[in-house]
């Protein structure tokens, strides 16, 4: 059976509303035995009493030992629930032998048979149906005499016709939750395809890095939360000194390896608040969150200290080594000012001497000076 199907079928929930409509067709069922033997019989109310009594003990009994098992066992059974349908419809031919169109109550297992979405239950169902009137009809002498030759073509016609009518059902409900499984397979291919697409859109092919389009996006956001809660911001922009020999002497592919490897230890540094991207070219930004410009300044260094000290075979075993520029947002400055002060600190380390962080300075003071202070602080400490 299709797997949508059979997860439908067995519910628990369906199976618990399948067992509540049986609780409540006993009274229903009494009920209509009450009326039947007063209205049509004009049987007497002593007469009926002890028949109705124990056709409601019966019910009350074979539903309550099915619901025990569901309870107690967590047993699901379809063939139950159509057992228990057989069960009901024979009391009321039993306890209604002599009216004609009482036999047509049969078709309820039948019907019920449909929840399991299975043709060969719903065969099963119309099969004892005609197994359980062919025995009542030859034990019971009253069913016997009251079903004439025209009522046996009329009650087979409307079991086969049930029957029938639940197997179209049954294929129709198949069809459908095929082409509905189909086309929710079709919707999650189609957005899982969207998911990729929108992340290859937002990442740099090569490092795995967020891209500048990104990054800047980013930026922005972060920019309006800090205008919003003052949340601490600062922007280190990185590049690989001397990137340009590196290319010319090794080639291009070796290149392309050393911005892979610096790209992973960037990540692998900096801590999960902080966004990383490849600004281009050999140029890396790192937005740092939620820190302290002193603990910004110390990542960069890590940062700095660890792609120093590791050796590439491709050069020859010798390092690259990386400058970078840090500055920190400004409440009203916006992000063009931010972009001036980490660029200008990242041509103030270029120019003296590459291989250094170099913080963007407070009016009045020099970008080394700033810088000085910190190493001067992380030395003492």
């Amino acid at each position: 059976m299709n797997h949508m199907l059979l997860e439908l079928a067995n519910t628990r929930q369906t199976y618990r509303k399948m067992l509540n409509l049986y609780w409540l067709t006993i009274p229903l069922t009494v009920l209509l035995e009450f009326a039947i033997q007063r209205l049509l019989v004009q049987a007497s109310l002593a007469d009926i009493l002890p028949s109705l009594i124990g056709q409601m003990l019966l019910l009350s009994a074979a539903t309550g030992l099915v619901d025990l098992l569901y309870c107690r066992r967590n047993l699901q059974s379809d063939w139950l629930l159509i057992l228990m349908g057989i069960i009901y419809a024979s009391s009321i031919i039993l306890m209604n032998p002599t009216i004609g169109i009482v036999p047509a109550t049969f078709i309820f297992p039948i019907l019920t048979s449909i929840m399991t979405f299975n043709k060969k239950r719903i065969a099963g169902a119309f099969a004892l149906v005609l197994l359980c009137f062919a025995l009542l009809y030859l034990f019971s002498p009253s069913l016997r005499l009251t079903m004439q030759p025209i009522h046996m073509i009329g009650i087979l016609f409307l079991y086969t016709g049930a029957a029938a009518i639940a197997l179209s059902m049954a294929a129709s409900g198949i069809e459908l939750l095929n082409n509905l499984k189909h086309a929710t397979e079709a919707k999650q291919e189609l957005l899982v395809k969207t998911i990729i697409m929108d992340t290859l859109s937002k990442m740099d092919a090569l490092t795995d890095l967020y891209n500048h389009k990104t990054f800047h996006e980013y930026l922005e956001k972060l920019i309006e939360q800090n205008e919003l809660n003052e949340l601490s911001l600062q922007l280190a922009i990185l590049d690989i000194d001397n990137f340009k020999r590196i290319n010319d002497t090794y080639g291009h592919w070796v290149g392309d390896i050393i911005l892979v490897r610096v790209a992973a230890i960037i990540k692998e540094t900096v801590t999960p608040n902080d966004f990383v991207a490849r600004y281009g070219g050999e140029e890396f930004a790192v937005i740092f969150t939620e820190k302290t410009l002193e603990e910004a300044y110390r990542l960069s260094e890590l940062i700095r200290q660890r792609l120093f000290m590791t050796a590439h075979p491709e050069l020859d075993s010798k390092s690259a080594t990386i400058s970078i520029g840090l500055q920190e947002y400004r409440k009203g400055k916006g992000k063009e000012a931010l972009f001036k002060g980490a660029d200008a600190s990242l041509y103030a380390a270029k120019r003296s001497g590459k291989n250094k962080t170099v913080i963007h300075s407070i009016p009045g003071e020099s970008a080394l000076s700033s810088t000085r202070s910190f190493l001067a602080q992380e030395a003492a400490e």
